[in-house]
């Protein structure tokens, strides 16, 4: 029968079929498996085949943006050097200074200009990286503001993440989606200040006896009361109560587009963490919106220049000195100046910024009760 199929075609098909089975293998091969030593120890060394793209150069997501006004060099190169120590890359979104917006530009709700010129410039430069990911048509995308940290364990971090997410979302546990984080979600909070835990919906996933997490004596959380009747090293994941603060969290194309209507194109109602919060919490657009605390990314306190942290609010007073630098609640911090070199030179005795008190938080019941809005993590 072959005979009867024209040489050509017969080569173009065996070319197809080499072709595929090339794309296929070059596909499948960790992005990271040209990455110097230092950057591949904290990966899991066996995650189910599903979470397996959180392994990968963007975190399991199609792209990582980080928010950056182009003349804060000193922000790029030590964010971008601390991903790729990490293991991950990312694309920067020039970030645009208020007085640059002109008042025809602004939505409904800012005519007067509201809000100080710095928050205005911070909005307009999220939406620009929202707006990025349906100019592009990406499937989801990172976005996070470009003075974060993150603990160097994060990929591990995150595949715990995302079994919560899933399991908040009704998925499967273990069914292969289009993204690793499940389906049904709009936006992953993951970099945030703090959250108070959601009036109508008291379901939590509990990640005990995370060693990523600081005790309760070290942790500094504007809900730190209701963090304290959880176990020692816990994270929790939650659906949103009401978020503050905008450090780190992914969107996919559909809910991209749904805020861009909802802070931007309908009305903006103020600064962009406190308008993004209550999108998720007003229940306008039915936005679902999963919060992991203590935060997986937060925001850092480089040393130096205090006057220099912030492009939005102001620390330190003129010429104060800030001697060495500082996240909260993140132990194994990339930004550490220590850790940071000893992942350029390959040794893994990191400096623990939050190394367990000697007092214990005492707890009214040792052991949680199980409930079906309780999920206490195994991991296998």
């Amino acid at each position: 029968m072959l005979g009867a199929i024209p040489p050509r075609v017969i080569a173009f098909g065996i070319a197809s079929v080499i072709s595929f089975v090339l794309i296929i293998n070059f596909g499948l091969r960790a992005p990271s498996a040209g990455m110097p030593k230092a950057a591949k120890f904290w990966q899991n060394p066996s995650p189910k085949d599903i979470f397996k793209p959180i392994q990968n150069e963007t975190l399991g997501f199609e792209k990582i943006f980080v928010v950056n006004l182009p003349e804060r060099s000193d922000k790029r190169d030590a964010l971008t050097l601390a991903a790729s120590l990490t293991g991950f890359k990312v694309d920067f979104i020039p970030a645009i200074r208020g007085e640059d917006i002109p008042d025809k530009a602004l939505p409904v709700g800012q005519e007067q200009r509201m809000m100080e010129q710095s928050n205005i410039g911070s909005w307009r430069s999220h939406m620009n990286a929202i707006r990025t990911v349906v100019e592009q048509g990406l499937s989801s995308a990172l976005i996070m503001e470009d003075d974060v940290d993150w603990d160097l364990r994060l990929k591990s971090q995150l595949i715990d993440f995302a079994k919560g997410a899933r399991w908040l979302m009704n998925n499967p546990a273990n069914a292969r989606m289009h993204s690793p984080y499940g389906e049904g979600w709009d936006v992953l909070w993951i970099g945030l200040c703090a959250d108070a835990f959601p009036q109508d919906d008291d379901r939590m996933y509990v990640l005990p006896n995370d060693q990523s997490v600081p005790d309760h004596n070290s942790l500094h959380e504007n809900n730190i009361d209701q963090m304290k009747t959880y176990p020692e090293h816990s994270r929790l994941i939650h659906m949103a109560g009401g978020p503050i603060c905008s450090f780190a969290y992914a969107v996919n194309y559909r809910s991209a587009q749904k805020l861009m209507f909802g802070a931007s194109v309908k009305e903006l109602r103020g600064i962009f963490d406190n308008a993004l919060s209550w999108w998720c919490s007003d229940h306008s657009q039915d936005a679902k919106c999963i919060v992991g605390q203590p935060a997986y990314f937060y925001h850092h306190r480089p040393a130096g220049l205090e006057n220099k942290i912030s492009d939005i609010g102001s620390y330190g007073g003129e010429g104060q000195v800030r001697q060495k630098g500082e996240t909260q609640n993140i132990r194994w911090s990339v930004r550490n100046l220590v850790n940071m070199e000893k992942l350029l030179t390959g040794k893994t005795d990191f400096e623990d910024s939050y190394p367990d008190g000697a007092a214990k938080v005492e707890r009214a019941e040792e052991e949680p009760l199980w409930n079906e809005t309780v999920r206490w993590f195994e991991r296998s």
